[in-house]
């Protein structure tokens, strides 16, 4: 299956410290999420809380440490679309090798009707967002939202 998107950013960390970032709710409580219902665990269903969003619920498909993390998100649960289906985010790390790591994160299986299509644009925002605050949390201690 195609991806619909795929944002990145450069951040000067090791890929270790950036994955962990991402797999830990506590951290990811610093910058993304208001809270987490856990980190992230493959085979679990997790539950965000944003304070100005609501809850969403994410199902952690597959974990390589330090190299992949592979969620499904249902549209219809997100609020996207309705009626609901299963769309894959993907988060890639490559380690730059300068202490610096490449963040990638994709989605695929958003449908290419309206809702879809505005959906996916929707999400794509939303993930270059958390991205960004992750970089800037990670280099400089400080929160974006």
């Amino acid at each position: 299956m195609e991806r619909n998107y795929t944002v990145s950013t450069q951040i000067n960390r090791p890929v270790s410290e950036v994955f962990s970032a991402v797999i830990d709710r506590h951290v990811m409580e610093k910058y993304f999420t208001t809270r987490s219902s856990s980190s992230l665990i493959e085979g679990q269903k997790i539950d965000w809380y944003w304070q100005h969003w609501g809850e969403n619920s994410v199902f952690v498909n597959r974990i390589i440490e330090n190299e992949l993390i592979e969620l499904t998100l249902d549209s219809k649960n997100w609020a996207k679309t309705d009626p609901g289906y299963d769309v894959i985010v993907i988060f890639e790390f490559e380690d730059l090798g300068t202490g610096s790591t490449r963040l990638s994160i994709s989605e695929k299986g958003w449908k290419s009707d309206a809702d879809g299509l505005k959906a996916s644009h929707e999400n794509c925002g939303g993930w270059q967002h958390m991205a960004d605050c992750l970089k800037v949390w990670l280099e400089h201690g400080i929160d974006l939202r």
